[in-house]
């Protein structure tokens, strides 16, 4: 049986399951005491919103290399662009939050990275 190759969308879609994983677990630790899960769950939402967009032009583009690349550095340039405004916020009364955002912005770079690495060279 003959291996196909991965695509991008295929790559996208392993990003989008780590997320929705830290979603479950985010949904789990709601309590009234845990005002962070809140924050957390809105965030990965946030995540998911940009790597669906990110899917939804992989399905429209060619799959050609410049196609994927393009779509795969769009993707990064906003999650870093949100990485570094998180990193300004750290300074802020909203520093808590701006940490737990960071975070989890920080390790869907991490994510991106080393399921794309050619893309995103």
């Amino acid at each position: 049986m003959k291996k196909t190759e991965e695509t991008l969308i295929d790559r996208l879609v392993v990003v989008l399951s780590a997320l929705t994983g830290q979603l479950r677990a985010a949904v789990n630790e709601i309590s009234d005491a845990n005002v962070g899960a809140i924050v957390s769950l809105r965030h990965i939402c946030k995540l998911i919103g940009y790597v669906s967009d990110a899917i939804a032009a992989a399905k429209l583009g060619n799959d050609t290399p410049a196609e994927r690349a393009r779509v795969v550095k769009r993707l990064l340039g906003t999650l870093r662009q949100l990485e570094s405004d998180e990193r300004l916020r750290l300074n802020t009364r909203t520093a808590v939050s701006a940490q737990t955002e960071l975070e989890i912005t920080s390790a869907a770079i991490a994510q991106l990275l080393a399921i794309a690495q050619e893309e995103a060279a």
